[in-house]
């Protein structure tokens, strides 16, 4: 007899806790993708973590701007169009964003249930709030190459 299938939107319709509309967090965090993935039991915990990927991303992101390395030549061009009144801004969301994904990795130490649908909310709204803010950083990136600068990489490799 063949397993039945998953069904992330019916199993999340089922779950108790007050939680955001599937398709808008489906929308934002893609928690659909691999739904083959998810197991009942753990459905929260698995939400969770793939709206913490996206938390994590972000992050990484505004890592590469507030601290270049010489290594990578992209941040280090891009990070030069960010004066230092955007830069504490970032520094400010990045915070909270290491907030959200510190809370994600307790939940991964000491799961609990009730704190996973929390997180699931806070992440859910305060996230549009981030995303403003992501793509005017995304809109300064994009727009510092189109500027006529001359890239010289160093040839030094170690």
């Amino acid at each position: 007899m063949e397993k039945d299938k998953f069904k992330l939107k019916e199993e999340y319709s089922q779950l108790k806790a007050k939680l955001p509309n599937f398709e808008k967090l489906n929308d934002e965090f893609e928690i659909s993708r691999n739904e083959s993935d998810y197991k009942k039991e753990f459905l929260l915990r698995d939400i969770r973590r793939k709206m913490n990927d996206k938390i994590i991303f972000f992050c990484r992101i505004i890592e590469g701007l507030l601290f270049p390395v010489q290594a990578n030549i992209i941040n280090m061009h891009e990070s030069k169009y960010f004066d230092d009144d955007i830069k504490k801004k970032i520094l400010e969301s990045y915070r909270q964003l290491m907030i959200f994904e510190r809370e994600s990795l307790r939940l991964d130490i000491i799961p609990n249930s009730e704190k996973d649908a929390k997180y699931i909310n806070n992440v859910y709204n305060e996230l549009l709030k981030y995303k403003k803010e992501m793509k005017n950083v995304v809109d300064i990136m994009q727009e510092s190459w189109r500027k006529e600068e001359k890239i010289v990489p160093d040839n030094y490799f170690g």
